[in-house]
């Protein structure tokens, strides 16, 4: 057999000739056409499967035994049953989404079952829009679940096509010249079309990377004349409770005003503001004139992680303003809060008190006429804590403004109310 064995200058030859060929370039794109066929249709049958496992139970309990089957069965013997009963040409394509459809669909369930409940909390309080709600926020949470996919379901797709093309001998293909190849016994071109699948699959795994580096950037919706951003009437919360807490209480609350919640953990404190920005449905009771826009600076900082501290502001303000607008917006914000030079860092690469500055600029540059803020400016130094709360204190003419804390600094400095969600005596 060793005169059979192709030399290094039997290879290139053949290599070139193949590529100046016109069948080469037919076949090449046979096979391309193929994956990227068997791929759209996968992630489009992957998006809304992954979404029913991840959304219900009893559909993931279902599914992916199914799923598990189909990824433990041979490729060769999905090929073999198909050769009897599909024409050859199609036997690749299928054999594309068998290979591929699972890989994606467990991936994508992994992805969005832990999408985090907070960070869509984010998006619905400010009033995101869908396609920043989308680009910005599930989809980098989505991300390295999507690519892990890809990255597996290209590899193995890619594979999976040339042995179909191979086995049903296809008119064109990578697989059909390997077995035209074969069949003369021209190990030369067979190994110049092995080089071939290899240098292409190579560039499909870099044309994968190179994608899941891609990001999008924050869509403005134009500048918009807003009427809420004022409130002029009271509000108030009649036998109000919630499902922990405090007692159920009755208040109102004037406009122009600073009220503190001081109580010890475990008073309700937090409940209570999550009643009043939508996020809970109290147990009896009810509120009146509560606004649409509410501004939040939640417990924790729920900064977005994946973007910039520019980018995690105006994001709260994209629905309703331009970019020129956002860009001042952020920047009289970010230089209020002395945290300018904090513009493009990741909130990973902050301390925890910058982390609090920036969500509080977030929160106020929603420009909402009622304002909670739950534990605010934690791990920031006095003096620091004191210059904000004597800007904050020049914003509640026309809102409202309500604050949680244990600090008494704080709460001395910036309220002007104070109650107790435990012991309240409607004034």
């Amino acid at each position: 057999m060793s005169g059979f064995e192709p030399t290094f200058v039997d290879t290139v030859e053949s290599l070139a000739q193949l590529i100046l060929s016109g069948d080469f370039w037919l076949s090449v794109a046979a096979t391309l056409g193929r994956a990227f066929i068997g791929l759209i249709v996968s992630l489009l049958l992957a998006f809304p499967t992954a979404l029913l496992m991840a959304r219900y139970q009893e559909a993931s309990l279902l599914l992916r035994p199914v799923l598990s089957v189909i990824r433990s069965v041979p490729v060769i013997s999905f090929i073999l049953i198909a050769l009897i009963f599909l024409d050859p040409e199609s036997i690749p394509l299928l054999i594309a989404f068998i290979v591929m459809y699972p890989l994606l669909t467990e991936n994508l369930a992994s992805g969005l079952k832990q999408l985090d409940k907070e960070k869509n909390s984010v998006a619905e309080l400010f009033h995101i829009g869908t396609f920043n709600c989308y680009a910005m926020i599930i989809y980098p949470q989505l991300r390295p679940f999507l690519f892990s996919g890809l990255a597996s379901a290209v590899g193995f797709g890619w594979r999976a096509i040339i042995m179909g093309e191979v086995l049903s001998q296809c008119r064109f293909g990578i697989g059909s010249g390997m077995k035209q190849a074969q069949s003369f016994l021209s190990l030369s071109e067979l190994v110049a079309w092995t080089i071939i699948a290899v240098v292409i699959s190579f560039i499909l795994d870099k044309c994968v990377v190179a994608l899941s580096h891609c990001r999008f950037h924050i869509r403005f919706a134009g500048e918009k004349t807003l009427t809420d951003t004022t409130i002029d009437k009271p509000l108030e919360v009649h036998e109000l409770q919630g499902e922990y807490g405090f007692t159920p209480f009755s208040y109102t609350f004037q406009a122009g005003k600073i009220y503190g919640i001081s109580a010890p953990s475990g008073a309700g404190k937090t409940t209570f503001l999550r009643l009043l920005d939508y996020r809970l449905k109290p147990v009896t009771g009810t509120i009146v004139n509560r606004p649409q826009r509410i501004a939040c600076l939640f417990q924790e900082p729920q900064l977005l992680n994946h973007l910039t501290v520019w980018e995690n502001i105006a994001l709260a303000v994209a629905s309703f303003s331009n970019q020129s607008k956002a860009n001042a917006t952020v920047h009289e914000l970010l230089k209020t809060l002395e945290i300018e030079d904090l513009t493009d860092r990741l909130p990973d690469q902050l301390s925890y008190g910058q982390q609090e500055r920036v969500a509080l600029a977030r929160a106020l540059a929603f420009d909402a006429p009622l304002i909670l803020m739950d534990e605010p400016l934690k791990g920031n130094d006095e003096p620091l804590k004191l210059r904000i709360c004597s800007y904050l204190c020049s914003l509640k003419q026309n809102r409202l403004i309500i604050v949680t804390s244990h600090d008494e600094t704080l709460l001395n400095a910036l309220t002007d109310v104070r109650i107790d969600p435990r012991h309240i005596a409607n004034p």
